[in-house]
């Protein structure tokens, strides 16, 4: 739903009077491991929750140790005063109140946290943007809160339409790229152009039907060969399908029919799947989620609902207005038209 949220707000300002966003990828060097205690405690005290959940999650920090055990040789015990434990449920939670108080300085822009991936986007256009009080504001926050940035692994995209448009200068200490990938999907500067996410994952689903071809070598029955497609490369091919599933159909959603076609005509599953049918319903599933939760995260993009009905329609939503097809092929607008 993240990344949901920074597609429509980036096509959301390209559609209006922007002419590009600058979208700038932070990484904070050892993120979870960094975390500094004292300064987290007293994040946490902040917090308006039962003190007694307070008292139980500063004990759970509180007079941390550990030591090293190789081939029976045990170090000293060191006092741990950093770092919120990887693996745990609390560890992404304890992450998320220390980054919390991370703020955009312009409240235009837009900054989107999930754990430890922190992305800001700010709108541009002739006049220029507000990127530069952004891009100081966040390591000012680091240096105060005792974790460091890693400007190695942080980077600059800048989403633009599809016509040539006068990119701003780059920031000296950001390396600049024309893609980024974010929680495990790679996107563009061209929104509509998804070249390099189809061909990463339909490498990886291929790299799969190695497994598929040793096991239909060793008889295993078709039912076993449907369960370990629908098991090992579905969810390959199916990951963030919401956000992608507004592409081109002829140039990128039919090659994954091409593909599972020839997964089916090799044997290795009992029917051919569609793709467009998979995505419909994935769509639904989530559309269902988002206005019928109002604590859901997408419900802030949603426009404001019909004060009359003509007829019976599948949601009370008014219809957005919107000049391009990459606007309307996006999650929430493609759901608004799609399930009207």
């Amino acid at each position: 739903m993240a990344l949901i949220k920074c597609q429509h707000t980036w096509l959301r300002w390209l559609e209006g009077d922007a002419k590009y966003v600058r979208v700038l990828s932070f990484d904070f060097r050892k993120a979870f491991d960094s975390v500094p205690h004292d300064i987290l405690c007293e994040k946490l005290k902040k917090l308006p929750i039962n003190p007694y959940v307070t008292n139980w999650l500063i004990s759970f920090l509180e007079d941390r140790k550990q030591r090293v055990v190789v081939d029976g040789i045990e170090t000293e015990y060191l006092n741990i005063n950093r770092g919120v434990s990887q693996g745990t449920v609390l560890g992404p939670i304890l992450f998320s109140i220390m980054v919390n108080d991370i703020k955009t300085v312009n409240p235009m822009n837009q900054l989107v946290k999930f754990a430890d991936d922190m992305t800001l986007e700010v709108p541009g256009n002739e006049n220029g943007d507000t990127s530069q009080a952004e891009v100081d504001s966040i390591p000012t926050w680091s240096e105060n809160n005792r974790m460091s940035l890693n400007m190695e692994k942080t980077y600059e995209m800048i989403v633009r339409r599809n016509i040539p448009t006068l990119l701003p200068d780059p920031f000296p200490f950001i390396k600049r790229r024309t893609w980024l990938k974010i929680l495990g999907i790679t996107l563009q500067d061209l929104p509509s152009k998804w070249d390099l996410h189809f061909d990463e994952m339909l490498k990886k689903a291929s790299a799969r039907m190695y497994i598929m071809r040793v096991c239909k070598y060793y008889g295993f029955p078709i039912k076993q060969l449907d369960m370990l497609f629908n098991t090992l490369i579905m969810p390959i091919i199916t990951y963030g399908i919401e956000l992608w599933g507004g592409a081109y159909f002829n140039k990128y959603i039919s090659q994954i029919d091409k593909f599972i076609n020839r997964a089916h005509r090799n044997g290795y599953i009992s029917e051919k799947l569609n793709i467009k049918e998979i995505s419909i319903k994935r769509d639904k599933k989530l559309w269902d989620k988002v206005i019928h939760n109002k604590d859901n995260a997408l419900q802030e993009l949603l426009p404001d609902k019909l004060n009359r009905h003509l007829r019976p329609r599948g949601h009370e939503f008014e219809l957005p207005l919107v000049r391009t097809e990459r606007f309307k092929s996006s999650f929430v607008n493609r759901c608004l038209f799609n399930f009207v």
